[in-house]
């Protein structure tokens, strides 16, 4: 298990237009279940917005029928639907960064690979549970800064 580490970063936000998603909140916790239906939540030991790295995010989804994109228990749940190309926002300290999608895949729940750090560029991985509703797989997005 990696070492936490001291960030002074607490929250930022996080809009995907496509989604209806609008300044959604990310929390930098290590985090539970319960963190989860409060907010989305960014892996401590990954990159900060801006910065060469990896932002990893985790949020949750749930069936179509009761999601909407302001409550953070079905916030992810068509996160799946976006493709490459479409675009991301992060605000940090006043800053806003604007990320494109890059890649679009599903991986088993003990894949860690997403969790990599790469250091050529700035990017975001989102992560949810797919198909919503289920905890059988992660749906992942990963969005690099332009």
């Amino acid at each position: 298990v990696p070492e936490k580490r001291e960030i002074s970063l607490k929250t930022y936000t996080l809009s995907i237009p496509k989604l209806k998603i609008d300044s959604a909140t990310v929390k930098i916790d290590y985090g539970n279940e319960e963190s989860l239906k409060k907010s989305l939540l960014a892996w401590p030991n990954s990159g900060l917005p801006g910065t060469y790295g990896n932002a990893v995010i985790f949020g949750h989804s749930a069936l179509p029928q009761i999601s909407t994109p302001t409550n953070y228990s079905t916030i992810f749940t068509f996160l799946m639907d976006l493709n490459e190309g479409d675009e991301i926002f992060v605000n940090s300290d006043g800053v806003r960064y604007r990320y494109v999608v890059v890649d679009k895949r599903v991986v088993e729940p003990d894949d860690l690979s997403v969790l990599e750090q790469r250091f050529d560029a700035s990017y975001t991985t989102l992560i949810t549970c797919v198909p919503p509703g289920t905890t059988w797989k992660r749906g992942i997005i990963k969005a690099r800064m332009v």
